[in-house]
């Protein structure tokens, strides 16, 4: 469900971009997401995780200044920022051996402190990968190659960087979820 909710603030995004350009878009989003984060906050009794504060508060930075300063370059800077931020977070937490997927996967995976660095790594690499193809399509393509990549063009890359780590991992999978006679 919560996966589901993320979605709408995009779908928002994009259907006022197409529609009525970018500044509305922004304005689409901004609403959507704090919609969208006011129930996650009920659903969540009144808390959110440290990830949904750095979307939620850049999310209102970027459209507001968007929206203000009628500029979409703080608009176009939020998602290569946000993954910037995901990358060096996970980077450095595993670099202090710290890392933060072990804490996020701990239930899903048994995996030694070198695997969970590893893991970490991979993950920071990735949301690094992932800011600076936000940035070439934002500040290098057409607005509706930047549109149409940041409502569902990133989404395959995601989808194949999930499943192969899926199979690389799968025999690291916790015995818990896969013992059928605990059922």
């Amino acid at each position: 469900m919560k996966a589901l909710l993320d979605f709408i603030p995009l779908i928002a995004f994009f259907i006022a971009a197409r529609y009525s350009g970018i500044l509305a878009a922004a304005g689409a989003l901004l609403i959507a997401t704090i919609l969208v984060y006011a129930i996650h906050f009920m659903r969540q009794k009144g808390k959110f995780d440290k990830q949904q504060w750095v979307v939620l508060l850049l999310t209102i930075l970027f459209c507001g200044g968007t929206l203000l300063l009628r500029d979409d370059v703080y608009l176009r800077w939020k998602s290569p920022i946000i993954n910037g931020i995901f990358a060096l977070t996970l980077i450095v937490s595993a670099a202090i051996n710290k890392p933060l997927m072990q804490l996020a996967m701990k239930d899903v995976f048994s995996l030694t402190m070198s695997g969970w660095k590893k893991l970490t790594v991979a993950w920071g690499l990735f949301f690094a990968f992932m800011g600076i193809l936000h940035y070439i399509t934002a500040f290098m393509m057409s607005d509706e190659a930047w549109i149409n990549f940041k409502t569902y063009g990133w989404i395959p890359i995601m989808l194949v960087f999930v499943v192969a780590q899926f199979a690389v991992l799968k025999k690291h999978l916790n015995p818990a979820l896969t013992d059928k006679s605990a059922k």
